[in-house]
């Protein structure tokens, strides 16, 4: 990192330093202050180095002008996608890396599938889950609050609204919990190891499609699969890109809300007590516990299609953009006392879902199962407290997502 005082255009962070996965929020202040358009060093994200946006009106900028592309094809030479294992050349054929109108012809066909009467309809599931995963921890003296429960319930929603059989779900969820372990570490070692998982995934997912094809069900699988008419569907290739996002999308994040917000509470035992006193906040604090944990950290990676003036800095032509939400999401131009938690805040503006036309697809399942879990942690263990010491948690290494690697807790 550059030595404190020395704040220019060619200010560089690298997101592989370790205070960047235990408590980057002070290195954001200085760049917010100092230099918000700096440069940034990130193997997993931007290859041999680009930009990163800081401030929250910058961040907004580049979620929502043209000028910034999404799609890496446009920059990157074609050819070096066909190196890529499969499941990653659909996963760059997906939605996320596509412009417009690629892009609003997938948002729109997949929008007749994930619905916000589907969404609503999984309640009762989601409560049923969280209860059901808490009684089975209930007599345990210690238990990890990730592995046994913030991981478990992302992966049931996932499969309740995919459709995914009985006989499915076991493997199922192993490979996907293999799989995301693999895609988020800054470990290129780790993402190797991933591929063989990845394949068993993939061939799993394709015999699901073709069950839905010939035996449709209520699931998304299914929905997926009708989308459209006649003349405009998605492809195979499509749907099964579709179905690999929303396990990115939709897993990990959760969980790491799941565990990043329990830890908060605990750092702040007056706002788990204000929580735990008046359920009709509950809404209100997941809100800002998405905005104080950041799940996502930054968005996927921007390609400037142009010279682009963002403040006083030009970004060039071609250059590789990351908008850093977790920043953002603290600027004290827009939040009032950004480094405290406040489960009314009133206004809040976070970005943790995105903003623009690649606004989070899932934020509505996102919400509402954090919503269950959290309420139903505080108000049934009003005296949770950690089994380590605080110093010993530790973040996973992935730059783009922001978890607890594990979360030792008593619940009682």
């Amino acid at each position: 990192m550059t030595e404190a005082g020395q704040w220019d255009s060619d200010t560089i962070t690298n997101l592989a330093d370790e205070v960047m996965f235990s408590n980057p929020f002070p290195r954001y202040a200085e760049l917010r202050q100092h230099a918000p358009v700096s440069r940034v060093l990130s193997k997993q994200l931007v290859g041999s180095g680009g930009y990163m946006l800081t401030r929250y009106d910058d961040v907004m900028l580049l979620l929502s002008d043209p000028r910034f592309s999404s799609d890496p094809l446009k920059q990157e030479k074609p050819g070096m996608v066909k190196h890529l294992p499969r499941m990653l050349r659909l996963l760059t054929d997906s939605m996320v890396f596509k412009d417009d109108p690629d892009h609003a012809r997938l948002r729109r066909l997949v929008n007749k599938a994930f619905t916000p009467r589907m969404v609503q309809e999984m309640v009762g599931d989601i409560e049923r889950v969280v209860n059901q995963s808490l009684d089975a921890l209930d007599q345990r003296q210690v238990v990890d609050l990730v592995s046994d429960f913030a991981i478990p319930l992302p992966l049931a929603m996932i499969s309740r609204m995919l459709g995914v059989s009985d006989d499915d779900r076991q493997q199922f969820h192993s490979l996907v919990a293999r799989f995301v372990a693999g895609v988020g570490s800054a470990s290129a070692a780790a993402f190797a190891r991933t591929l063989p998982t990845a394949r068993k995934l993939m061939k799993l997912i394709e015999r699901m499609v073709d069950d839905r094809r010939t035996s449709p069900d209520e699931g998304l699988i299914s929905a997926l699969v009708e989308a459209g008419d006649e003349q405009e569907r998605l492809s195979e290739d499509e749907i099964v890109a579709m179905i690999f996002l929303l396990m990115l999308a939709g897993f990990d994040t959760t969980s790491n809300l799941i565990g990043s917000s329990v830890l908060a509470l605990l750092d702040h035992p007056e706002q788990a007590a204000r929580l735990r006193g008046d359920p009709a906040i509950t809404a209100s604090a997941v809100e800002e516990l998405l905005r104080f944990t950041s799940p996502v950290a930054c968005g996927s990676m921007r390609h400037a299609l142009e010279d682009i003036e963002v403040g006083v800095q030009t970004i060039t032509k071609g250059s590789k953009v990351l908008g850093m939400i977790i920043s953002a999401n603290r600027d004290d131009t827009v939040f009032d006392n950004p480094d405290q938690l406040d489960l009314g805040r009133q206004p809040n503006r976070h970005i943790s879902f995105a903003f623009g036309k690649h606004f989070c697809l899932g934020n509505q399942l996102a919400r509402m199962e954090g919503q269950v879990a959290l309420g139903t942690l505080v108000r049934r263990y009003p005296d949770m407290s950690l089994a380590v010491p605080r110093e010993q948690l530790a973040y996973k290494t992935s730059q783009s997502l922001r978890g607890l690697k594990s979360l030792p807790m008593r619940l009682h």
